[in-house]
C-alpha cells in the first residue's frame, strides 16, 4: 500500500467485479532467516507479528498492512509483512507470516488482520510453500449479467523450491455457483517466489443461485473453497460472492464481516439491513452504544506507539462518487486531513463501486498524528449531492459522518460504531478497530466500513 499521499493519487486496490484483479499481495510463510520484513522490502508497518509461537498473529495490530518499498517499515525480529504492493496487501491463505518472518501454514485475513495458525519454525531447505493470494470476495447484483462478476485470483509460492501444481479445484456449499476460467495446463511448475493467475467467476443468475432472502435478510453469500495441489502440500482459501437482489437493495453488516474474515457481534446490524427501521429510520433514533455487542464507546483516537496509524476502507455500500476520509485533530472536525478516496469505477454489478466489498481507493493508507488525540471523518455527500449522478440530497443528515456524535447533523447522532476487530477465530487483533458507518438512518451501519490500526482508544 502507498505509504503516502504525494504528488498524485495512487490507485490502491481494483475493482473486485470485472477486473483483472483486487490488487492484493499475500503472506507467503517466511524464510529461515526468522527477521522481520527488510525496511526496503515492505515490511509490516509497526510490526507484524508476536516474536515467537504465535504464527502470523501481530504484536501491533497490522497485521498484513504493506508499505511501499520505498519508505519500508520497521523490520520485527521473528516477524513477517505482507509483501509490498500499490493496493493494499493481505496475509495470504495458507501463510502465517509474511515474507522474512518465521514461516507456517495458516489462514490470512484482509489488511489490518493477522493470519492465524502458523509456526515459528522455517520452512526446511528445498521446501515450497504454497498460498492464495486473499481475500477473494466477488460483489454483485442478481439477474445483472454485464459485466460477469470476476476476480482473478493469484496462488503463489513462498517456498525456496518449484513447486508441481498438479490441480486447482472448487468446493464446498456453493461450488456450483462459481466457475473457473483461464487455468494453467496442468502439471504446472511454480518457481519459488513466483505466482500463475486465473479467473474465478461468481453466478449471478442459474440454478446454482439460492432463493434471493427478504429486503431485510441481506444479499445472498455464496461461498466455496479452492484448494491447489502440489504432491504432498495444499493451499486452500474460501470465497465468497456478495450477491445483492437488486441494485437497490443491501448486504448486513455481519455478511461483510464475514467475508473479510472477521468475527464481531455487532448487534442490530449483524443480520439486518434495515435494523432502525421500527424507530422510523431516523438519524436521531440510532441506537447508542449497544450492550451485549462488541461495541466500545471510543469516539477519539491516539496513536499506538512509533508505528504510523493506517485506515483502510474495506466496504461501502453508499451513494455513488468518489468519497474521502481521513482524521481530524480534537475539537476542530471541520479540519478534514485526508487520508485517501474511495474511487468510482464504471460497474453495473457494484453501482459504479459504490457497493461492494473491498472498493477501489485511492491516496494513502497511513497517516500521522504525531501526539494528537484525533477522529475519523468520512464524507458522505448527503447535503450538497455533488458526487452522485442521481439527485437525492438529504440536507437532514449532513455532508460529513463523525466518529464523535457530537459533531454529526443532527447533533449526537451515533453516526460511527467502533469494535475491536477480530479474526475469523474471534481473537482479537492488538491495536486494530473496525469502524463502522451510519450516513443515513436505518442502521445498517455499512453505509462506509473502515480498519483503523497502529492506535488505542482515548483517555
Amino acid at each position: 500500500m502507498a505509504g503516502a499521499l504525494g504528488m498524485g493519487m495512487v490507485m490502491l486496490a481494483a475493482c473486485s467485479s470485472g477486473s483483472s484483479s483486487p490488487g492484493m499481495t499475500t503472506g507467503s510463510g517466511g524464510t529461515s532467516g526468522g527477521t522481520g520484513g527488510a525496511s526496503t522490502s515492505g515490511g509490516a508497518s509497526g510490526g507484524a507479528g508476536a516474536p515467537s509461537g504465535t504464527g502470523g498473529v501481530p504484536s501491533s495490530g497490522s497485521g498484513g498492512t504493506t508499505v511501499p518499498a520505498a519508505s519500508g517499515g520497521a523490520p520485527q525480529t521473528g516477524s513477517g509483512g505482507a509483501a509490498p504492493t500499490a493496493s493494499g496487501g493481505v496475509t495470504g491463505n495458507g501463510s502465517g507470516g509474511g515474507p522474512g518472518g518465521p514461516g507456517g501454514t495458516g489462514t490470512g485475513g484482509h489488511d489490518t488482520a493477522p493470519g492465524t495458525g502458523g509456526s515459528t519454525t522455517p520452512p526446511p531447505p528445498g521446501s515450497n510453500t504454497l498460498a492464495f493470494v486473499g481475500p477473494i470476495v466477488l460483489s454483485g447484483v442478481r439477474a445483472v449479467t454485464t459485466p460477469p462478476v470476476t476476480q482473478m485470483v493469484k496462488l503463489s509460492n513462498g517456498g525456496t523450491s518449484p513447486a508441481m501444481v498438479s490441480a486447482i479445484a472448487l468446493g464446498g456449499a456453493d461450488a456450483a455457483a462459481f466457475k473457473l476460467s483461464g487455468m494453467p495446463t496442468f502439471p504446472a511448475t511454480l518457481a519459488p517466489g513466483a505466482s500463475l493467475s486465473f479467473t474465478l467467476e461468481a453466478m449471478t443468475t442459474g440454478s446454482a443461485l439460492p432463493a434471493a432472502p427478504p429486503q431485510d435478510s441481506g444479499a445472498t453469500l455464496l461461498t466455496a473453497t479452492l484448494t491447489a495441489t502440489a504432491g504432498a502440500t495444499t493451499a486452500t482459501a474460501t470465497a465468497y460472492g456478495v450477491i445483492l437482489t437488486s441494485a437497490t437493495h443491501e448486504c448486513t453488516l455481519g455478511q461483510i464481516l464475514t467475508s473479510l474474515g472477521y468475527k464481531l457481534n455487532v448487534g442490530m446490524a449483524q443480520n439486518n439491513a434495515n435494523p432502525n427501521k421500527a424507530a422510523g429510520s431516523m438519524a436521531s433514533t440510532l441506537p447508542k452504544v449497544e450492550a451485549g455487542t462488541d461495541e466500545i464507546a471510543a469516539p477519539l483516537f491516539v496513536k499506538d506507539g512509533a508505528a504510523s496509524p493506517t485506515l483502510v476502507a474495506v466496504a461501502r455500500y453508499s451513494p455513488e462518487g468518489t468519497m474521502p476520509y481521513g482524521w481530524y485533530p480534537k475539537g476542530t472536525p471541520t479540519m478534514h486531513n485526508m487520508v485517501a478516496s474511495m474511487a468510482s469505477m464504471p460497474s453495473a454489478q457494484t453501482s459504479n463501486a459504490a457497493r461492494m466489498v473491498l472498493p477501489p481507493l485511492t491516496g494513502s493508507t497511513t497517516f500521522d498524528p504525531g501526539t494528537a488525540t484525533f477522529g475519523i471523518w468520512v464524507f458522505s455527500d448527503q447535503v450538497t449531492d455533488k458526487m452522485d449522478p442521481v439527485p437525492s440530497p438529504n440536507p437532514a443528515n449532513g455532508d460529513y459522518d463523525y466518529s464523535e456524535d457530537t459533531a454529526n447533523t443532527p447533533a449526537n447522532a451515533h453516526r460511527t460504531k467502533v469494535y475491536p476487530l477480530k479474526d475469523a477465530t474471534g481473537t482479537a487483533v492488538p491495536g486494530s478497530y473496525l469502524l463502522a458507518v451510519e450516513e443515513a438512518g436505518n442502521g445498517d451501519y455499512q453505509d462506509y466500513v473502515f480498519v483503523l490500526s497502529n492506535v488505542k482508544p482515548a483517555p
